[in-house]
C-alpha cells in the first residue's frame, strides 16, 4: 500500500488506517511516564483533540499525496495507584472522522480503540525510575491502526519499558521520560515499534512546559500494508489551577513519514487528581 502508486492504493483505507495511531498516546504520555501513582491516588485526564491533514508521504518519504482529512477525538485517560509500585492504566476515546481523497469520501463517528494496562516500578531512587508496563488494546468500531479499516481491528497487546529522571534547572523542577514499546498485532496487521520521549520543566510553580517526540515504525505486510514510519513533535503548556486541577493546551505535527499522512493537531486537556 503505497501513496505514490495511484490506482494501486486504496487511499481511504490508508488514511483511515493511520489517523488514530496517536490519538490516544498524546493524552496519556505527557503525564504518566515511568513514575507510579501513590496507592489509592490517581488522576483522570479528559482531552479534546482536533486533527487535520491535507498532504501525505509516499513510500519514498516524499510529501506528494493530496488528501482532506479532519478528525475530532474525545479521550479519557485514568491512572490509579494499586500498590506503592503498581499503577492501573485505562483509556478510551470517541472519534469523529471526515476524509476526502480523490473520489473517496468517508464520514464516521464511533468509539475508538480502548486500552487497559498495568505499570510496575522495577527500580527507583531519588532521581531515577525504571518501570515496565503491559497492556491490552481492545478494538472499537472507530478503531484506526496501521493497515486496518475502520471497525476491522482485533485485540492487540503492548509491552513497554520506561525510564525517567527528575532534575533541577535554574533552580526549577524538571523531568525527562523515555518510553520504548512493542505492539503485537495478531493476524495480518503488522506489529509496531514505538519510541517516545518527553521533557518537562516548570518556569513557575503553577506552569509546566512540555516538549515531546513520538516515533512509530512498522514493517511491510505483503499484500496487506506497506512499511510505515512517522515522527511527530509536540509542545504544550500545563497550568495548575490548584492541587487537584490542571489545564493543558498544545499542538503537534508530523515532521516526516513514510506511507503516512502529515498531521497537524491542536488539543486541550483537563487533569483531575485525587
Amino acid at each position: 500500500m503505497r501513496l505514490g502508486d495511484a490506482g494501486k492504493v486504496n487511499i481511504a483505507r490508508f488514511c483511515c488506517a493511520v489517523i488514530g495511531l496517536f490519538g490516544l498516546a498524546h493524552a496519556k504520555d505527557a503525564q504518566a511516564g515511568a513514575w507510579p501513582a501513590a496507592p489509592g491516588k490517581g488522576q483522570v485526564i479528559s482531552t479534546t483533540l482536533f486533527n487535520h491533514a491535507s498532504k501525505g508521504y509516499d513510500d519514498n518519504g516524499k510529501l506528494i499525496q493530496n488528501v482532506s482529512f479532519n478528525k475530532a477525538d474525545g479521550i479519557i485517560y485514568w491512572e490509579h495507584g494499586v500498590t506503592p509500585k503498581a499503577t492501573l492504566v485505562l483509556q478510551s476515546s470517541y472519534q469523529d472522522v471526515e476524509l476526502r481523497a480523490g473520489v473517496v469520501e468517508v464520514n464516521f463517528s464511533g468509539v475508538g480503540e480502548s486500552y487497559a494496562g498495568l505499570r510496575s516500578v522495577l527500580w527507583q531512587d531519588n532521581e531515577w525510575v525504571i518501570s515496565g508496563q503491559a497492556g491490552v488494546l481492545f478494538a472499537g468500531s472507530g478503531e484506526a491502526v496501521a493497515g486496518v479499516d475502520l471497525g476491522f481491528g482485533t485485540t492487540n497487546y503492548e509491552f513497554k519499558a520506561l525510564i525517567g529522571r527528575s532534575f533541577k534547572f535554574a533552580q526549577r523542577d524538571g523531568f525527562m521520560d523515555v518510553q520504548a514499546a512493542y505492539r503485537l498485532r495478531p493476524g495480518r496487521t503488522p506489529d509496531e515499534w514505538r519510541l517516545d520521549a518527553t521533557a518537562g520543566w516548570r518556569p513557575h510553580k503553577k506552569l509546566q512546559i512540555l516538549t515531546q517526540s513520538f516515533y512509530t515504525t512498522s514493517q511491510e505486510q505483503f499484500e496487506v500494508v506497506g512499511a510505515t514510519r512517522r515522527l511527530k513533535l509536540q509542545a504544550s503548556l500545563v497550568y495548575d489551577r490548584n492541587t487537584k486541577t490542571s489545564y493543558q493546551i498544545g499542538f503537534y505535527q508530523t515532521i516526516f513519514g513514510r506511507n503516512i499522512i502529515k498531521e497537524q493537531a491542536f488539543f486541550f486537556s483537563i487533569w483531575k487528581r485525587y
